[in-house]
């Protein structure tokens, strides 16, 4: 079981992320008139973004690999940076501030994405090789703040309001609960349980049937909760 899921790890995670973007279009129309689009709109966004960033796979079943083999763009660590690290996070704080009330925690997520922008770009300029051969640890923790941050707000500002009564019949609820199961399961497992998983092969298994497990989850009950789930019209487009 292991090995299939390895073998066909990039598949798998196209798959669920196709069924969370596909399920999101078909339910389009009746979320079209709150800020839930947007989230489908980000869905869409992901999908072809990972099939684009499958440049190399793609280029390489076309007989075409040769033209970027020698190049900085042979891996697509920059690809992953720019579009996932530095694109959701920049999106769950445009979307969470949408849906946030309160003006004080509004502003902190806003301040947050800010210095997120600028110690990314900071860092990149810095040591901009290393945006063709690996990720930024930097980048990474500050992508996963904001995503915390983000749905935490969201979270204690329902618990402070009169929507906590009827939370199980709002969709953000359950996409800031799933974010926040993922961020839990994936912050210290891949960061600290598998911390050398780039020399350990190991670790390495490990992290990688990790990760797959959380997208399943993540992806699957995005779909789940966007089909369940009720739209308020009272929601800011």
């Amino acid at each position: 079981m292991k090995d299939f899921l390895l073998q066909n790890y990039m598949f798998i995670n196209k798959a669920i992320i196709f069924i969370a973007a596909f399920v999101g279009l078909i339910m389009l129309k009746k979320y079209n008139q709150t800020v839930v689009k947007y989230f489908i709109y980000f869905l869409v966004y992901l999908f072809i973004a990972d099939i684009l960033g499958s440049y190399g796979k793609i280029l390489t079943q076309l007989g075409y690999y040769p033209l970027i083999e020698n190049t900085v763009f042979k891996y697509n660590f920059w690809w992953v940076t720019i579009t996932w690290y530095i694109g959701s996070a920049v999106f769950f704080a445009w979307y969470y501030r949408k849906l946030i009330k309160n003006e004080f925690l509004r502003n902190i997520l806003r301040y947050a994405l800010v210095l997120f922008l600028i110690v990314s770009i900071g860092s990149i300029i810095l040591n901009f090789e290393r945006l063709f051969t690996g990720t930024y640890k930097i980048i990474r923790i500050g992508n996963m703040s904001i995503l915390m941050l983000s749905a935490l707000f969201y979270l204690y500002e329902m618990l402070h309001s009169e929507k906590v009564l009827e939370f199980y019949k709002d969709i953000h609820f359950y996409i800031s609960v799933i974010l926040l199961i993922y961020l839990l399961i994936t912050i210290p497992l891949v960061h600290f349980v598998c911390g050398q998983a780039n020399t350990d092969p190991n670790q390495a298994v490990l992290k990688w049937l990790i990760m797959l497990y959380a997208n399943v989850f993540m992806y699957l009950s995005f779909a789940v909760a966007l089909i369940v789930s009720k739209p308020k019209n009272d929601l800011p487009i």
